[in-house]
This record gives C-alpha cells, sequence and structure tokens, in this order.
C-alpha cells in the first residue's frame, strides 16, 4: 500500500524467520535501551528529512508509512529475545537513568509494567499502510479484512462461521463509509490531495465586506534575476473578463480552454516552452532570443498551480514538468515532476501570451455601476486625451490625487437595496479609501466605458530585495491586483496599475524573530529538495546512505553473529542468571499436534504433550524429557549445560519416534 513492497516483504521475514528458527539472543537491559536509542535517533533523522524533502502537510503521513522499518530494531528484539515482552523502562530515559543508579548503588528493581512489542510493531504496519499512496485502491479494504480474519480465527477457532459472516459485514459497512466519504468529498468540491485549490475561471474579492485584508507573510516564491539585472514589478497568475457583486469570472469557457504550450528546442536537450501559441517560426525564435531578459524562479508548486509570470512573458525553460499549459486569457498553469520546482523565464518578449480582446467581454459593464462610471468620466473629460497613453496618465494621476490605500475596508455592499449604491459606486464617490482589488476593479470598468477592453489581473508585486543572497522575494502578503489594458496601435496586451504606491510601504514588515525562522525553514527545505533531487546528486546520496546502512547493519549482523556463536558454543551464556522461557522441548510442539488436539487455551504445555504417550513405543524418554523441559524452565537456579544437552538429545528421539509412527500409519493407509 506504500509503493514499498520490496521493503515490507525484507521486513517480513526478518520478522516471521523468528518461527522458523532456533536463534535466540539474550537481551538484557542495556541491549534493549541501546536499541530503542538507535530506534529514536532514526526516527528523528527521518522526521527531519521527510520534511525537508515533502513539507509540513504531508511530513506527518508519510514519516509514519516509515514507521515499520524505523522500528524494526525492537521488533527484532521482541521476535528472537527469550522474553515475550518488554519492560516499559525500556521506553523511558529517566526509568533508564533510575536503574543504572540503582545498580551502582546495590539496589534491584523489578519492572512492574510491561509491553509485547509485537502488538505495537503490528497497529504501526496497519497505520503505515492506511496512509499509503495506494490505499484507496480496491485491494486495500479486502486484504484488511482477510489479515483481520486470519489472526482472529488464529486465535479462536470455536465459531469460524460467526466469526467469517461479522468481518464480511463489517467490511461491507467499510466499503459503504468509504464511498460516502468520497461522495461527500466530490459533493463539497474538495479538490483532492496535491492539487491546488486555484481556480483560473473564477476569483472572489472583498469588494462589498468589510473588514480587514489578511494575506499571509510565507514566502511563495523566491526570483533571481539575470546578471543582476531589473526583475518584473509585476507577476501574473491569473486574468478574468467579467466582474458581477464582488466575483470576476470568465464567462463562455470550456474544459478545453487550457492548451499545453508549444515547445522549441535549439540545441539538443534545451527545450524551451513557448507562452504565445501559434507563433511562426520568425516569431518563436525572438521568443528565446539571448538578449531577452531573464531570471530564475524557485518555489513549491501542487498540480495546477499557476505560474507568476510578467504579462510580457515569452518563453521558459528548465521546469521539471509533467505538463505545462495556457489558457486564451494568458493564465499558465503547471503540473510538476515534484514538489519544489526552479526553472529561468524569459520576458519582454514581443508577443502576448493571450488572445486578442472579444469586444462582447472585454467591453461590458455591470447596469448597476453604469451611471456612476459615466459621471467619473464626465469628470475626468477621458474623451478629450488623444492617446492611450495619454488617457492612462489622466486615470492614474486621479486615482493617486484623490483615493489612499487601505487594507481596513468599511464599504458595505447594497446591491440589493434598488436606492443604494454599490461598493464600486460608493469607492469613487464617496469613501475613496480601499485596496488594490478597488482599484483595479474601477480601473477595468472605467477603461471599458470609455471604450478601452480592460481585464482585471491578480498576480504578485516584486519589492522586497534580499541582498545577501542576491534575489527578490515573493510572500503573501505581495499578492496585487491591476488592469490588463489593450493597446490597439501595438496590438497587445499592457500591465496598468492604479492602486497608490503608498500600499508598498503599508505591509507589515517581515522582521519578527517568527517570521525570520519559517523563512529560514522554507528556504533550507525547498534548497535540500532541490539539491537531492539533482541527477547528480541523487546517485551520491544514495550512494551515501546505502553504505551508512549497510556499515551499521553489518556492525549490527557481526555483533549479533558472535553474540550467536558463542551462545552456540556454551549453549548457554555464564552470564544468564534466570530460567529459560523456551526450552530444546518446545520444538516438539508442531510435530506433536500431527498426533494431539490443539493445546487448549491456558492448558500447561508438559500437561498437554503427555498425551503422547500411546503414540510412543518408549514412554520413558517423554517422562525424561518433560522433567528437564520443567527443571530449566522454573528452576531459579542458572542451566546447567548437561541437562540442555539431554533434553536435546531427548527432543530429537521423540521426534524421530513420532516420525517414523507417522510414517507406518500412512503406508498402512495406501
Amino acid at each position: 500500500m506504500t509503493g514499498r513492497p520490496m521493503i515490507g516483504i525484507l521486513l517480513a521475514l526478518i520478522v516471521e524467520s523468528s518461527h522458523w528458527t532456533k536463534f535466540r539472543w539474550e537481551f538484557n537491559e542495556e541491549a534493549r535501551s541501546r536499541a530503542w536509542q538507535l530506534t529514536t535517533i532514526a526516527i528523528a533523522l527521518a522526521a527531519v528529512i521527510v520534511f525537508l524533502d515533502r513539507g509540513p502537510y504531508v511530513a506527518l503521513p508519510n514519516l509514519l508509512t516509515w514507521l515499520p522499518p524505523l522500528l524494526l530494531p525492537m521488533q527484532f528484539i521482541q521476535s528472537f529475545g527469550l522474553r515475550d515482552s518488554l519492560p516499559f523502562s525500556t521506553f523511558s530515559f529517566l526509568a533508564n537513568h533510575r536503574r543504572r543508579r540503582n545498580l551502582r548503588l546495590g539496589l534491584t528493581e523489578d519492572a512492574l509494567f510491561h509491553l509485547n512489542f509485537g502488538n505495537a510493531y503490528l497497529i504501526a504496519t496497519l497505520v503505515a499502510s492506511t496512509l499509503g499512496s495506494r490505499a484507496n485502491s480496491w485491494p486495500f479494504l479486502p486484504g484488511i479484512v482477510i489479515l483481520t480474519g486470519w489472526l482472529l480465527l488464529s486465535a479462536n477457532r470455536s465459531r469460524p462461521l460467526s466469526l467469517i459472516l461479522a468481518l464480511i459485514t463489517a467490511g461491507g459497512l467499510a466499503f459503504a463509509g468509504q464511498r460516502g466519504i468520497e461522495y461527500l468529498e466530490n459533493w463539497f468540491g474538495n479538490s483532492g490531495p496535491g492539487r491546488s485549490p486555484f481556480d483560473p475561471n473564477s476569483v472572489s474579492t472583498m469588494i462589498g465586506k468589510p473588514g480587514t485584508v489578511q494575506l499571509s507573510p510565507d514566502i511563495v516564491w523566491r526570483l533571481r534575476p539575470w546578471q543582476r539585472s531589473l526583475p518584473p514589478p509585476l507577476l501574473r497568475t491569473a486574468t478574468y473578463n467579467n466582474f458581477r457583486g464582488s466575483t470576476w469570472q470568465n464567462l463562455r469557457v470550456t474544459v478545453t480552454d487550457f492548451k499545453d504550450l508549444d515547445t522549441i528546442e535549439p540545441v539538443t536537450g534545451e527545450i524551451y516552452h513557448l507562452l504565445a501559441g501559434d507563433l511562426p517560426a520568425d516569431a518563436q525564435k525572438q521568443s528565446i532570443r539571448a538578449d531577452l531578459p531573464r531570471y530564475h524562479l524557485r518555489g513549491a508548486a501542487l498540480a495546477e498551480s499557476p505560474l507568476a509570470l510578467p504579462g510580457d512573458a515569452a518563453s521558459v525553460r528548465d521546469f521539471e514538468l509533467d505538463g505545462i499549459e495556457r489558457n486564451t486569457f494568458g493564465t499558465v498553469r503547471v503540473f510538476p515532476k515534484r514538489a519544489v520546482i526552479e526553472g529561468t523565464v524569459l520576458w519582454k518578449g514581443e508577443t502576448n501570451p493571450e488572445n486578442p480582446p472579444t469586444p462582447r467581454e472585454d467591453l461590458e459593464v455591470p447596469a448597476l455601476e453604469k451611471q456612476v462610471l459615466q459621471d467619473v468620466l464626465k469628470e475626468l473629460r477621458l474623451d478629450e486625451q488623444p492617446t492611450l497613453q495619454k488617457k492612462l496618465a489622466v486615470i492614474r494621476d486621479w486615482f493617486q490625487r484623490n483615493f489612499k490605500y487601505s487594507r481596513t475596508l468599511t464599504i458595505h455592499s447594497s446591491i440589493f437595496s434598488p436606492n443604494s449604491s454599490t461598493a464600486i459606486a460608493k469607492f469613487l464617490t464617496k469613501y475613496h479609501s480601499g485596496h488594490c482589488e478597488y482599484f483595479a476593479t474601477s480601473t477595468a470598468l472605467l477603461l471599458r466605458e470609455s471604450g478601452i477592453p480592460a481585464r482585471y489581473t491578480t498576480g504578485y508585486a516584486v519589492m522586497e530585495r534580499d541582498s545577501k543572497r542576491g534575489e527578490f522575494v515573493i510572500r503573501g502578503t505581495h499578492g496585487h491586483a491591476w488592469c490588463r489594458v489593450w493597446d490597439s496601435d501595438s496590438g497587445r496586451w499592457i500591465d496598468f496599475d492604479t492602486t497608490p504606491g503608498s500600499w508598498l510601504a503599508s505591509l507589515p514588515p517581515q522582521s519578527s524573530a517568527t517570521q525570520r525562522f519559517n523563512d529560514a525553514v522554507k528556504r533550507l527545505r525547498e534548497d535540500f529538495f532541490l539539491w537531492r533531487n539533482r541527477p547528480a546528486n541523487r546517485f551520491a546520496v544514495s550512494l551515501v546512505m546505502s553504505a551508512i546502512g549497510l556499515g551499521v547493519a553489518g556492525f549490527v549482523i557481526r555483533k549479533l553473529w558472535k553474540s550467536k556463536r558463542r551462545l552456540a558454543a556454551a549453549k548457554i551464556a555464564t552470564t544468564y542468571q534466570g530460567p529459560l522461557i523456551r526450552t530444546p522441548l518446545h520444538s516438539l510442539e508442531r510435530q506433536a499436534e500431527k498426533h494431539l488436539a490443539s493445546r487448549a487455551p491456558g492448558q500447561p504445555f508438559a500437561a498437554w504433550l503427555l498425551g503422547l504417550r500411546p503414540a510412543l513405543p518408549d514412554s520413558n524418554a517423554l517422562d525424561e524429557a518433560i522433567e528437564l523441559h520443567q527443571r530449566l524452565r522454573f528452576d531459579p537456579a542458572p542451566p546447567v549445560t548437561s541437562e540442555l544437552d539431554r533434553l536435546t538429545e531427548l527432543t530429537g528421539q521423540l521426534k524421530s519416534a513420532l516420525k517414523a509412527r507417522a510414517s507406518r500409519r500412512e503406508f498402512q493407509r495406501s
């Protein structure tokens, strides 16, 4: 379910092989503590790497999918140790410290609480599979039901039919619940994991909604100009052409409105994506000219995220993408291969990414705002201006002289009252105060009423320079809105921003310790992610990590092998001061089940084995073996090597006798 089948198979072989082998180790308290310390360090390192690699929102689920391999040292001690549980003190630094102190003082203490770590490991494995990338596939639910049934049936076989029916019912309810959750997610418009919530065809504004404009101060993009040139002042993410109430939309668009960008490859391996479509060969070459200004853009992106580009962007290159497409309004969105992308943007091209205006949409003005717009145009006497540039200068100067920028909004929308003005009308005639959405919307409507096609545009202002790193930082607080105006003389759309320049000084400073820490983490995460995923570094990182992993594994295996060989030579460590948990006679259990009924819950092992007497030619060996087994298990004195050797010999004799009886019975049947 996590997409790591080979790791899962390896873990299964390691953990389950304890049922097939006789290798065991006496892990003392010190060994258990060291294993837990190793596990804790591994989890901490994995958490840091996953956070840097995946980001804060998916780091925890991804870390949980790695818990089974990270917890393997503790499960190994549980599976191959001589104890069927671990004391809780193993997992507590304070308890271990107290235990070492008591040993120094000559005191002893017994653990009051114990934990079978296999239960915790099972839960960790189920949680990891639930959070895996393939947990939404159809085999997941049947697999969980089958594994659960297997576990329950192995523990209690008294009513198998009832248990199977209960599992089928539970599986059906779980399936219905899963489908219901998916239906609700779709009904509420959930965009799904890993997908951007950005809507290229609709954006809601705060026009007519009193309150304070709140934007995130987190870094969105980092921009590094080429050869220390100036960056573009505005980066567009989307453009809209229809205003209704407080929402800008794109009407009459379809799912096929987005088209893949054309590409050109002047040199092998050097692929440029052209932002304008259907260009002749000469115009394509102009879009990748070596003398065009350019900048390097780096940031996190989800599927269908908009790419922040200047209005006169010509082409992009070097972004690792599964797809990049543009709609007729010039909005460019990407499908990144990884969570962080970087590439180069060429701008100041001679083409526009968006299509020419459509009079029906790009000159449309809502009826409720029409009168106030005409009154303002009369006041400005805009029709007396001979050129587009002079008309734009008059509008910009009027807004600069008579309006002020404010992030605190007080205008109420009154579109449902026929005798009241709309929020835009109040802004233009009475309040003269608002934020960029008011200025961009009012300007677009004024231009349209004067016969000039205009559109509403959202994006970012490039305004914060990081001189130490030689780059510009683009934050959520730099989010901005302005106009795109059609210049009929040049046949191009141009940016037009009437928001007073004072808005740049109104932004809160990013100098707090918390923000500096968040910025550092953001940079570190993105830079580490990109560095690690570069092809040249990916092999080196894999090689180093593999060498470290193999080195640690080799050291542990060597120590374990040495420990096992010493145990094999002496049969038991001389430092062991307690009775055995398992003896060689336990290996007879599987063979005995073929001649006896399954051992009932709570029935002593030795009493159950006495039922083999009729199946043996000589029961004296069985009686002696059981006596030695009981002594080795329950006598507080250290085990004697000769007794262990004798029990091993008797167990072999009993196995041979049972095997011979089974062969005779099979021969008689045939």
